[in-house]
């Protein structure tokens, strides 16, 4: 069904594409630059202009934009948050959205294949992200949601590498950035960044039969830019029932209302689907699963975003509307399309997860050296799911005895507003401090309201900084934790009156960091952390009624360290490096301590360099180093109290080199401003992996394609 859609869509594209590119020959007066930057203000600016923000934030942190994902960038707020942009993307020849992140300290995902993504946890931020059902962390494009809403999952399959400029990951909780979450990963949009004009093909294959192709083109002149573009990635996997593809449609509009105020909008579907194979042996029984079975996801993702965005010398901001239709299908089965034949038949799940909502933000600047960033955000969540047995079997865990139950959660609505405030004393140049302080109120319809606040200090001398900061962070549960009382046929006696008992969980941040730049030559930088959290909510999915939706006694504590680091010893190298080192505990309900959480790394350390020769060679390597993971679950029903990890569960330590080399051309007489013919290795020795037991990663692949930009 999503191959019959190609053809109507790609004829759109095109309908759309040769209109502006013979609108941008026509001459047109100039605007001025000024309130051209699209999208949430400072967050869907372009890179230029967004440097310039982040610089008056931050007012001393690097020489600017970082040069790499490895290198924090603090804000005036104390907050440290990293970016990966759309040059680094290309370079990395990253399959998907995950892979993007693989040179972020303390970032880490899952995987089972060589590209797309599952359902339950797949991305991880300093030890958080393996809870099941659960949201740790808010995933976000354009600044709103867009992620499994249900059992918050990331989603990936529904994140197009060719619609994104650039990612931002906030690794801790920032309430004057988001809301519900211990941490938070927004995508930035792609648009056009210059006046003119551009299309940009690419196309490149290799090991799998992997294939992925692009097609972009944007204009901007006057008071208009348009960018479109559509893209369209496959692969065979290395093993039997491993395939995935995905497929992209986008547009990102804008138009100047004056000299201060501008208007975006923005379109996006993603179809994605991901086959995941059973384990190659089966498995010690990990959480009480012994024998995973092979499964489909299916993924179509519609996203559209309306922006108004202002700018001012003393105030700048946005109001932003959006919309998120999610269709996720889960569909258990063995391989070539045959349906699991075992136990109860196998289940086909549909989850459907309509977001929308309103967005407001204002960073305000009354006085001198001060700063108030004030705004609110109003989410509202519709979400049902359908479950089917293959076989007429009743559906396995649930009452009742029915091979298809349908779950309609009630509608949930957040409103959070939000303000801090910062002064700067002293100068950038020299001897300065920077204090702030911050609150967020969430007001949820059918949980516990909370308030989430945090603190921070910024001071030092010039391009020295110190930065201090603590948060309180909140984390708020799906619908998804009591299941069982929103079955249409079958509802458990008395859910309604569960639900204003169920709080969220809270944890208490500390942060303090120490960077130095030279600028044009080097950054260093070391970051202590820690986390205490408590109120661990707890999943009611099958099973009686529990006494308690918070756990009195549960609590966990993350204590960290991040050194990164970056050096420029000649003018076209530069060489990047960043060690993550993590201890976690935690305590159960029933009182037992546990040294390990899934998927927090003992240690994980990045490096590489960039490497431009010979005038037109371009030459990317990096390296990923993983000990002491150990895979599994943290099941919401069981608070903590999953058997302990061991040997069992522990992923073998690995390295991994890849490594990317291109050639750089121009061909004036097709106008080709910007053409590379590129290669990509990854796993470059070969090393035998995995992120979950039983599921090996490719061994050495190999990637070759052809990018051209004409201009």
């Amino acid at each position: 069904m999503m191959s019959r859609k190609i053809v109507p869509i790609l004829l759109l594209l095109s309908l759309l594409i040769l209109p502006v590119w013979s609108f941008a020959d026509d001459p047109a007066p100039s605007v001025p630059q000024k309130g051209r930057e699209s999208g949430a203000a400072e967050k869907a600016a372009p890179a230029e202009a967004r440097q310039a923000v982040h610089r008056l934030e931050a007012v001393v942190v690097t020489a600017g934009r970082p040069a790499n994902p490895t290198t924090p960038v603090t804000t005036r707020y104390g907050t440290q948050h990293n970016v990966v942009t759309e040059e680094q993307i290309r370079e990395q020849s990253g399959r998907d959205f995950q892979s993007a992140l693989r040179d972020v300290p303390g970032v880490m995902f899952q995987s089972k294949n060589l590209m797309g993504s599952q359902t339950s946890h797949s991305l991880y931020i300093r030890g958080r992200g393996a809870s099941h059902p659960s949201s740790d962390f808010a995933v976000l494009y354009d600044g709103v949601p867009r992620f499994g809403a249900l059992f918050g999952q990331v989603l990936g399959d529904g994140m197009a590498p060719a619609t994104i400029g650039s990612i931002e990951i906030f690794k801790s909780p920032q309430p004057s950035e988001f809301g519900s979450g211990y941490a938070s990963v927004n995508v930035i949009p792609r648009q056009m960044k210059e006046e003119g004009r551009e299309a940009v093909f690419d196309a490149g294959g290799g090991t799998f039969k992997t294939f992925s192709q692009s097609l972009s083109a944007g204009v901007r002149k006057g008071p208009y830019d348009l960018y479109v573009s559509q893209s369209w990635a496959s692969t065979d996997g290395h093993r039997e029932h491993s395939r995935a593809q995905q497929q992209s449609y986008y547009a990102n509009a804008g138009y100047e209302l004056g000299g201060h105020w501008n208007v975006r909008f923005l379109a996006n579907y993603v179809g994605g689907q991901t086959l995941a194979p059973r384990p190659e042996t089966r498995p010690t029984a990990i959480n009480g699963v012994s024998w995973p079975m092979a499964e489909r996801f299916d993924t179509g993702s519609f996203l559209s975003t309306l922006t108004l965005n202002n700018r001012y010398a003393v105030a700048q901001g946005y109001l932003k509307a959006y919309v998120n239709e999610t269709d996720f299908d889960l569909l258990q089965e063995l391989k070539n399309g045959v349906r699991y034949a075992g136990g109860s038949g196998g289940v086909w799940s549909r989850q459907k997860a309509l977001l929308y909502g309103v967005r407001l933000k204002e960073r305000l600047a009354l006085w001198p050296g001060g700063e108030i960033a004030a705004g609110v955000d109003w989410d509202v969540a519709d979400m049902k799911n359908t479950a089917r047995t293959y076989s007429g079997l009743a559906v396995p865990g649930v009452n009742g005895g029915k091979a298809e139950r349908i779950w309609d959660y009630p509608r949930t609505v957040v409103l959070s507003p939000y303000a801090a405030i910062s002064h700067l004393f002293g100068t950038p140049e020299g001897f300065h401090a920077i204090p702030s302080a911050g609150y967020r109120y969430l007001h949820h319809n059918e949980f516990q309201s909370a308030s989430s606040w945090q603190a921070g200090l910024v001071a030092g001398w010039a391009r020295t900084d110190l930065n201090i900061h603590y948060a309180r962070g909140v984390n708020y549960p799906s619908p998804i934790v009591l299941m069982n009382m929103v079955l249409t046929d079958a509802p458990a006696a008395g859910g309604e009156t569960f639900w204003s008992r169920i709080k969220p969980e809270t944890v208490d941040h500390y942060e303090i960091g120490l960077t130095h730049a030279w600028p044009q030559k080097a950054t260093v930088g070391a970051t202590l952390f820690y986390d205490r959290g408590r109120d661990r909510y707890q999943a009611y999915l099958f099973g009686p009624v529990p006494v308690s939706f918070n756990d009195p006694i549960g609590k966990y504590e993350i204590r960290g360290v991040e050194l990164t680091g970056t050096v420029t010893p000649a003018k076209r190298l530069e060489i990047f490096a960043a060690l993550t080192l993590m201890d976690a505990q935690a305590t159960g309900g029933d009182g037992i301590e546990r040294d390990h959480l899934p998927y927090t790394p003992g240690c994980q350390l990045q490096a590489g360099f960039h490497w431009s020769f010979w005038e037109r060679f371009r030459l990317r390597m990096d390296m990923q180093y993983l000990q002491d993971v150990y895979a599994g679950t943290n099941l919401r029903s069981g608070s903590f109290n999953f058997g302990p990890l061991t040997d069992i569960n522990k992923l073998e330590d690995f390295v991994l080199v890849n490594g990317r080399l291109g050639y750089v051309f121009e061909y004036r007489p097709l106008q080709i401003g910007e053409g590379e013919v590129y290669a990509a290795i990854n796993n470059l020795f070969n090393r035998h992996y995995e992120y979950a037991k039983g599921y090996s990663m490719p061994g050495i692949t190999v990637f070759a394609g052809l990018t051209l930009k004409f201009l």
